[in-house]
């Protein structure tokens, strides 16, 4: 697998669930193809795995994990591809987002829960992922 330029993971290969979230987002990007863009699919905070469903909204994502939607993370499908390097940053976030109590998924919201807005630059993404923030208090900071 070849790394991101910006990757620090370049001596090493990435975590289990870093690689089965882009190997779920690539298998739905590719079976499905522009049907897929616009979907969600929910993936464990643990170890990345997947019902290997897509869902048609993160509000359904959400209720359909039965309660457990605590320990999962929620993918929207977009038509650009996932691999290891970027997935591996947005579990990272979400995890960080989940251990410090902020509570992404809600079955009871019209949308699914709340987002955390995406970065313009990786390095501004790494930083969110890693705790430091730039011009951003996070919900937990405050």
């Amino acid at each position: 697998m070849e790394h991101e330029p910006w990757c620090s993971s370049k001596a090493f290969r990435h975590e289990d669930a870093a690689r089965r979230i882009a190997d779920t987002y690539a298998l739905h990007r590719l079976g499905a193809g522009l049907n897929a863009v616009g979907k969600w699919f929910a993936s464990r905070l643990n170890d990345g795995t997947t019902d290997n469903t897509l869902y048609d909204s993160k509000q359904e994502a959400v209720r359909f994990q039965h309660g457990d939607e605590d320990y999962y993370t929620f993918i929207k499908i977009n038509p650009h591809t996932m691999n290891a390097c970027e997935a591996a940053v947005m579990l990272k976030t979400a995890r960080f987002a989940a251990d410090n109590g902020m509570r992404l998924a809600d079955p009871r919201n019209k949308t699914g829960g709340k987002e955390l807005i995406k970065r313009l630059t990786v390095e501004d993404q790494m930083a969110q992922a890693g705790g430091r923030n730039t011009n951003l208090t996070m919900p937990w900071e405050a």
